[in-house]
């Protein structure tokens, strides 16, 4: 039995998707209780479905963000519920910051806080997102930190379109600015962080670069967590290409969850047509 499940849903009805999605992530759970969950959705629908999370999940942690589009190796939509569930083989600590006062200077306090705490750093990956608050020297002052000690980072800004006001939530509660962030430490096995950054004309050829790399590492994906940049997820859309990037995905990252942000120039030096895939063996 795996130790991940992950649930897809974007039946336009957010009691049967939710039931749906349940129901997929408990066939592939058993008896077991996830440790984590991570999950993405439209803002219309965001804060049913991150109440109803706690409430079927009470003892997991639940961190969930809106998204302009959510991907899965489930499906994919702008209306979808999108979830994984990991059941075994990580330590976890999430934390967040509401409201803040310092923009992303608060954020990655706390998140350097929480890493102070961390019984070990190798194979492990902060998984951060927030609203409105990157900031590029805080950015790379944040990174700089983690790759010290060995931690990659994956995330980037939320957003479900752009009128929508963006949410996030942790473990049911809901909140509109500021960010959330969790450390996975993976008990069996690598982490690896695959970030690219590419144009129009470059986008299968990126694909086919980032498969080949994992392959080249003697890496056997269990599972994988997606970022990408809205630009790069609107130029898919605009080439007809959405059902071959998640078909590949498929293919090459075992099964995945991934989310579509807001601006993420911040994190990626040259703009923001951007993807980054975190690959759990």
């Amino acid at each position: 039995m795996d130790r991940f499940a992950v649930g897809y849903s974007d039946i336009n009805n957010s009691k049967t998707a939710f039931n749906i999605v349940c129901e997929q992530l408990c066939t592939g759970m058993g008896r077991r209780e996830p440790i984590l969950i991570v999950f993405s959705s439209d803002c219309e629908n965001f804060e049913y479905y991150s109440k109803q999370m706690r409430r079927r999940f009470p003892f997991s942690t639940v961190i969930g963000m809106t998204a302009y589009m959510g991907f899965s190796s489930r499906g994919y939509g702008k209306n979808a519920l999108s979830c994984i569930a990991i059941m075994e083989g990580i330590e976890i600590k999430a934390g967040k910051v509401k409201n803040p006062e310092n923009g992303f200077d608060d954020f990655s306090k706390k998140v350097v806080e929480t890493m102070g705490t961390l019984k070990e750093t190798d194979n492990t990956l902060c998984f951060g997102f927030g609203a409105n608050i990157l900031n590029k020297e805080s950015m790379f002052d944040l990174l700089y930190k983690l790759e010290a000690v060995g931690i990659k980072y994956c995330g980037g800004s939320v957003g479900e379109s752009d009128e929508a006001r963006t949410m996030m939530s942790l473990n049911g509660d809901v909140f509109y600015n500021g960010g959330i962030y969790c450390f996975i430490h993976n008990l069996c096995g690598r982490i690896e962080l695959l970030m690219h950054t590419m144009t129009p004309d470059g986008i299968e050829n990126a694909w086919d670069t980032t498969a080949n790399t994992v392959k080249d590492w003697g890496f056997k994906p269990g599972f994988s967590i997606v970022s990408n940049g809205i630009d790069y997820t609107r130029m898919m859309e605009n080439k007809n290409l959405l059902y071959r990037f998640t078909d590949k995905l498929c293919m090459e990252f075992g099964q995945y969850i991934g989310f579509s942000g807001y601006d993420d120039s911040e994190i990626f030096e040259e703009g923001f047509e951007s993807m980054a895939i975190a690959v759990f063996e």
